[in-house]
């Protein structure tokens, strides 16, 4: 009995062309001018990406950045990102999107080099990873089709970028984001070592909070209140988190209310953990595919 089920789900695949199949690939690199060196990352290929029959499609992409301790394989490991993307696109949920998981280390997504931090981490990924995704692979080379998101300290990250940076980005997500509200400039922490391990000297070493506050997502605020042109914001959170992280989220959220900046924000049962992250992946992923009919993609 069981032979004759491997032999069918043998003869199924078969029947599957190989270029209508996606593909995950681990583990690639590619020179960074920032960083001086490689940068890691892995990246998703929706099935359809290989069809010689699509050859001419250009598909949008996600940048999924990681969080504290974790890298470029974290999101394709715990975060089931090759089965809930299979699944939403075979199901027409959401149109094939590339996912592009980089390498961050402890870095914030922030430029830290000047400091002796670990790097120029947010230049690395704001520029040169996407002249590289946008160069190796079909994807659209325009903000229309580009996507930051990302968990924790990730979720710090692409909120900082796509605020920093709101005309490359065409929307931001953000899940369980490492805020640190409570930071600041004169803010002394009470166990600096934790603070070391945290954040790898990605603000100074020891931790310098003016510059943490200076380069925090809420100091573009103004600058996104000035952006002409529309960014899709949206904010997620367990709400047994541990860390707070659903208290900042709807603090910030407030805030881009107060300033009348549209933002969509889910508070969903879960702690700051793997398993809201991946339930939270797939209704992310349907919200961007929502920006993209908005706009007529």
């Amino acid at each position: 009995m069981i032979t004759r089920v491997l032999a069918a789900l043998v003869l199924l695949l078969a029947l599957v062309p190989s270029g209508a199949r996606a593909e995950l690939l681990w583990s690639r690199s590619f020179e960074s001018a920032a960083l001086g060196g490689p940068m890691k990352y892995s990246v998703y290929l929706p099935s359809g990406y290989h069809d010689p029959r699509r050859d001419k499609e250009l598909f949008p992409t996600v940048y999924l950045l990681h969080g504290v301790g974790d890298n470029e394989r974290a999101w394709a490991a715990f975060g089931q990102v090759e089965a809930t993307m299979d699944r939403l696109i075979a199901s027409d949920e959401i149109p094939p999107f590339v996912i592009v998981m980089p390498a961050g280390k402890k870095s914030w997504f922030v430029d830290s080099a000047d400091i002796n931090g670990v790097g120029d981490y947010a230049t690395a990924v704001r520029d040169d990873l996407r002249a590289h995704v946008e160069a190796a692979y079909r994807v659209i080379p325009e903000r229309r089709g580009r996507f930051v998101a990302g968990l924790s300290m990730g979720g710090y990250g692409a909120l900082r970028l796509g605020f920093e940076r709101p005309d490359i980005y065409r929307a931001i997500g953000a899940m369980s984001s490492a805020l640190w509200l409570r930071v600041t400039p004169d803010w002394v922490p009470s166990r600096p070592e934790r603070l070391k391990r945290i954040f790898d000297g990605s603000f100074g070493e020891p931790f310098d909070p003016s510059r943490f506050v200076a380069l925090h997502p809420r100091a573009y605020l103004d600058r996104l209140k000035a952006f002409d042109g529309p960014l899709g914001i949206y904010l997620m959170a367990g709400d047994d988190d541990r860390f707070g992280a659903h208290l900042s989220t709807v603090e910030l959220y407030r805030e881009l209310r107060d300033r009348a900046i549209p933002a969509e924000l889910r508070i969903v049962n879960g702690p700051h953990q793997w398993p809201t992250w991946r339930d939270g992946l797939a209704p992310m992923m349907g919200w961007f595919a929502g920006v993209m009919a908005t706009d007529g993609g």
